[in-house]
């Protein structure tokens, strides 16, 4: 199958038949990466091909008949990491950080799930050499647009920053060693996967806590924890901002129901979340456009916000019976 992007027929150059190298994907598990393939395009723009699998314990876990605009966030998050590596000489095995990571669904149906092939796509992509580089650090900035079937279905930007190994882990041993000792308090009980749109508990990120949302943090989830972190890692963090999203505005009857997509995405970090004591999330509804919901969220941790997340929420076009899949969730265990 070949994709467009633009009035250029990119299938002759860029393959879907295997996964790059997981090591320049940031992944540990071959079946978690999402990217195929990349080349230069023009203009000083660099392509990537993605293809999301059908079959996958997190982004197959939905209650309707369209794929998951997060996983193309996934993917598109994946493809960063492969520009830089590949094109712009940044060494594998050095520690990145995504400062600011937005997204936007320009076209949700090129999101409908035929049930027959998986998704595919091609990103394309602009990066801004910032010129802050110093002894082990660096910070570009990356402007993408998602093409699907012919239709462009997301555009994002986001901001990366990445260190020298060792500079890396003298700022995280000075930031661990300022923080509380660790909190043995044990984390709140999942929500039910059916306010989060989810059917599987195991992938639930989030409780209910006092002031909000408290993560609830399981290392041994295969797509979320994907290898060893030394932090709370991100994607994680934004899953949780969906959830807690969700379930904020169904609760306020902003949103008809927990089956919806997310349509807009923007998050700013300014610290890392550290495992072993409580990670809470707050959310607010404030706004609504049509259908659409806007919903404030931010990250605490130590008494400090740590990030800040807008998500909008959408339903599914209609005909809800095409979208919404009513589905028992899987028993917990």
């Amino acid at each position: 199958m070949s994709e467009r992007v633009g009035s250029a027929l990119v299938g002759e150059r860029l393959g879907f038949e295997h996964t790059v190298p997981r090591a320049i994907a940031h992944r540990q598990a071959v079946g978690e990466v999402f990217v195929t393939d990349s080349t230069p395009g023009p203009d000083g723009e660099y392509l990537v091909a993605v293809q999301l699998p059908r079959a996958h314990s997190l982004w197959y876990d939905r209650r309707s008949r369209f794929h998951d605009t997060f996983s193309t966030a996934e993917a598109a998050r994946q493809g960063s990491f492969v520009v830089l590596h590949r094109y712009f000489d940044v060494p594998v095995g050095l520690p990145f950080s995504l400062l600011r990571w937005a997204f936007r669904i320009e076209d949700l149906n090129a999101y409908r799930d035929d049930e027959r092939t998986p998704l595919q796509g091609v990103l394309r992509y602009r990066v801004t050499d910032k010129g802050r580089k110093g002894a082990g650090f660096g910070d570009m900035t990356l402007h993408g647009e998602l093409t699907i079937g012919g239709s462009t279905a997301m555009t994002l930007t986001g901001d990366v920053v990445f260190f020298n190994a060792d500079d890396y882990q003298v700022l995280r041993t000075y930031q661990q060693s300022t923080k509380p000792p660790a909190d043995p308090a044990p984390a709140p009980p999942r929500l039910d996967p059916l306010l989060v749109g989810r059917m599987d508990h195991r992938n639930v990120v989030i409780g209910e806590a006092a002031d909000g949302f408290q993560y609830v943090i399981d290392t041994s989830h295969p797509s979320y924890f994907d290898h060893a972190y030394d932090h709370v890692p991100g994607p994680f963090i934004v899953e949780g901002f969906r959830q807690a999203a969700i379930v904020t505005a169904t609760r306020a009857g902003a949103l008809p129901s927990p089956v919806a997509a997310v349509t807009a995405c923007s998050t700013t970090f300014a610290g890392f979340g550290e495992f072993g004591a409580p990670l809470t999330t707050s959310a607010e509804v404030t706004g609504r456009d049509g259908g659409r919901v806007t919903v404030e969220l931010g990250l605490h941790q130590y008494g400090k916000r740590l990030a800040d997340a807008t998500v909008e929420l959408s339903p599914y076009p209609a005909p809800l019976a095409d979208a919404a899949v009513e589905l028992t969730p899987y028993p917990a265990s």
